[in-house]
């Protein structure tokens, strides 16, 4: 939605015009957001071929600036420099602007978190998708701007690139193009980097798995996987993080072609020192060993949420796991990959360490989610699960993207049901899932790459620290790792309950799925949520797969996967001539939902 005149605190939406006007806004979901300019510091893009030297002469002769600053927030060859004041900036800028090898020069912005808010060269625009490509072409060159690349997969969605000619900042620039008539939204590509919402991962033994076991249902007597009929659809997950490969325990033939959207060269395996993705594929799709004798092997892996989904990986943090260098472009790109290409539920332990909806957000993003749960699965929409991050205390409500009305956010329980002090909440939180602590603290197993390769036997954490790898009783594995938590374990446990739900019933569309997901949830502690209304903390409750299954089951009496002519009559041999009860649940002969299995259901279902 766009083109809402809206204001924000103080902030006057006003008519802008070419120059250093220092527009102190941009434009997110409908909504002015507002952004602070920082004096204290200036962006400087030189001119092609202005050597390293040539820039220094130039930096030496402007007295107001002290020394160049690494900030990885500066995009597209900017330098970031420090002045020794912030009188008369914007006649400063305009100033360092006409000198020559001075290609551009941008004020330094921060949110109203104080986070840096960098811009570069480009801005993301989606102009109406009845213009002409002539039409687009002319609108731009009217304001001096070059297209730099279409946003794959999305219909009229352009990276423009400013260039001096045009008379812009880019913020000013980026906000007259959202003025017209013919666009649906415009925003700069800010160099505000997505995070991981946790930091390490290990798991290979069914007995080391509490967080998954308490979704599932009894563990190896009624669980989630003696419902009949869930190998009947094959589903796809998109895990859209950094890079999933082959293991002993995810093979090849479950591994999809996948993309690459960090380092652009078509291999969306990990780096090397990197796991995330490897766990949460794990959680979500890791193989089941049924033969008791091989279970008897520490090789013979862990227990997941759908042991026969298809994993397709997209990669958007590079080798290294940083996030750094991809824009929402960039990330809406990706997005639209993973639905496009064919997966039906996308898996995210990611997002920005920012708050909304009221605060940041990026319209090309948001826009490739709503369009993942619309056009995803042939119309049916695909299920877009985020972890709901790990910003609490520091940083208040559900983090961007995980708030957004189409994604389905997930935050973190400890195995007693309450929350994790770290968990993200507030309004946006759908549900929680169990996970462990953060920085290596957590106790959520799951796969690491194989061997040497991945965060084991890697022995720094994210959090600045060394770290001993040890799963007891057993001691170290390389291939597994037993230390993965926080949201980001949390995400993908929903998202393998998704991916049943959807085996189960893959006629389901994504609203009936995110219903089944909230309506089957655990609520049996003190943060019960009123009826059709989240908890701030907790959502709609605590995911269960058992009974989330179970909910679109109920009828399927004989549970042979179908609701025929033997389901009434395997109801009256058990109520009547001593028949064995409806499995893996009696509530699977409830049919009329009344809490009991009775007289009324045969004749319900027999109607």
């Amino acid at each position: 939605m766009k083109k809402l005149r809206m204001v924000v605190g103080s902030l006057a939406v006003i008519a802008l015009t070419a120059g250093h006007g220092l527009a102190q806004h941009y434009y997110g979901g409908g909504n002015a957001i507002p952004l602070k300019v920082d004096s204290t510091k200036v962006t400087i893009k030189f001119d092609a071929g202005f050597d390293n030297n040539a820039q220094q002469v130039l930096l030496a002769a402007i007295d107001r600036i002290v020394r160049v600053v690494t900030d990885d927030h500066a995009i597209d060859a900017f330098v970031v420099c420090t002045l020794s004041t912030g009188e008369n900036y914007d006649q400063f800028i305009d100033s360092v602007q006409a000198l020559d090898g001075a290609y551009l020069v941008e004020p330094f912005y921060r949110n109203q978190s104080d986070s840096a808010f960098l811009v570069g060269t480009r801005f993301c625009v989606a102009f109406d998708e009845s213009l002409t490509q002539a039409r687009i072409d002319s609108i731009n060159a009217a304001h001096g701007v070059v297209i730099d690349h279409g946003v794959e997969g999305m219909p009229n969605v352009f990276v423009l690139r400013n260039t001096d000619s045009s008379g812009y900042d880019l913020l000013d620039l980026a906000n007259t193009y959202y003025e017209l008539d013919e666009t649906r939204y415009s925003h700069p590509e800010f160099g505000v980097w997505i995070r991981k919402q946790t930091y390490k991962l290990f798991d290979f033994y069914n007995w080391a798995q509490p967080h998954t076991k308490k979704v599932i249902g009894s563990f190896n007597s009624a669980s989630v996987w003696d419902f009949a009929g869930l190998s009947c659809d094959t589903v796809t997950v998109a895990v859209i993080d950094d890079g999933v490969d082959s293991h002993e325990d995810l093979p090849a033939s479950r591994l999809l072609p996948g993309y690459d959207y960090a380092d652009i060269d078509n291999d969306p395996t990990p780096g090397p020192e990197q796991a995330h993705g490897m766990a949460c594929a794990g959680i979500i799709g890791a193989s089941h060993t049924t033969d008791s004798l091989a279970g008897l092997a520490s090789s013979s892996g862990v227990i997941s949420l759908n042991p026969i989904t298809l994993i397709k990986p997209i990669k958007i943090f590079d080798d290294s796991g940083s996030g750094a260098g991809m824009f929402p472009s960039d990330l809406a790109a990706a997005m639209t990959a993973a639905y496009a290409s064919g997966a039906d539920v996308l898996s995210n332990s990611w997002g920005y360490w920012l708050s909304c909806p009221a605060g940041d957000q990026f319209d090309v993003l948001s826009d490739a989610i709503e369009n993942a749960t619309i056009l995803g699965r042939g119309g049916r929409g695909c299920p877009v699960i985020f972890s709901s991050g790990n910003g609490s205390p520091y940083i208040s409500g559900v983090l961007y993207p995980a708030c957004l009305d189409a994604a389905f956010s997930v935050g973190a329980t400890q195995l007693d049901d309450y929350r994790w002090y770290y968990s993200s909440y507030g309004d946006g939180l759908d549900m929680v899932a169990p996970s462990g602590d953060v920085c290596l603290q957590g106790d959520v197993w799951s796969l690491d790459q194989m061997a040497n390769l991945g965060y084991n036997p890697n022995v720094t954490s994210l959090c600045g620290y060394p770290v001993t790898w040890n799963c007891p009783p057993s001691g170290n594995d390389v291939d597994y790792d037993c230390h993965f938590g926080g949201t980001s374990a949390a995400c993908p446990v929903v998202s393998g309950v998704a991916s049943l739900i959807l085996a189960k019933d893959s006629t389901l569309t994504v609203d009936e799925v995110y219903d089944i997901l909230k309506y089957s949830a655990v609520t049996d502690l003190d943060w019960d949520p009123l009826p059709d209304t989240p908890h701030v903390e907790y959502g709609y409750g605590r995911v269960d797969a058992f009974r989330a299954i179970l909910s679109i089951s109920r009828g399927d009496a004989d549970n042979d996967g179908s609701i025929n002519v033997g389901d009434p009559t395997y109801l009256l041999d058990y109520l009547y001539l001593g028949g064995p009860e409806p499995f893996p649940s009696p509530l699977l002969g409830d049919v009329d939902c009344d809490g009991s299995v009775n007289v009324g259901d045969p004749t319900y279902l027999s109607d």
